[in-house]
């Protein structure tokens, strides 16, 4: 994969990009009961909407910008989320599409903690291209 592809593929839009998960979709449908799902990654608490598969994928490239295991809630945390925007931010055309393999989350956050949360994700994204192609390794699971 060359660069120009790993820049297009890991592209934030805000238009829908083509889902081709169908469990995403399902996930991603406003009229889903869909529950809602929680990235911890250093002080962050972030609600996250998609499907199991691509919530690790996404928490396996973001927690490859800490020290720390990022790590997947499916109940909401102990101690809930500090951030007010965050807490009552609801899930609306307004929140960005990231794009994950032939997936997406949206992350259901202020618009800081969104920008935030996108920026480790698209960082983890060129980390994880950096090792693999040191290592000679030109396929990604990721993207």
């Amino acid at each position: 994969m060359n660069q120009s592809d790993f820049q297009q593929q890991s592209e934030i839009t805000d238009d829908l990009p083509a889902i081709d998960c169908d469990a995403c979709q399902s996930a991603l449908d406003p009229e889903s009961q869909q529950a809602v799902s929680f990235l911890l990654l250093d002080q962050l608490r972030i609600p996250v909407l998609s499907c199991d598969d691509h919530l690790e994928q996404f928490s396996s490239v973001c927690g490859l910008t800490s020290d720390d295991t990022a790590t997947l809630l499916h109940h909401h945390p102990a101690g809930g989320i500090s951030c007010p925007g965050c807490r009552f931010a609801s899930y609306s055309a307004a929140q960005s599409i990231v794009p994950v393999q032939d997936g997406a989350i949206v992350p259901i956050a202020c618009p800081e903690h969104q920008s935030k949360i996108i920026q480790r994700f698209q960082i983890g994204l060129q980390t994880h291209q950096q090792l693999t192609s040191s290592l000679g390794t030109t396929t990604s699971s990721f993207l």
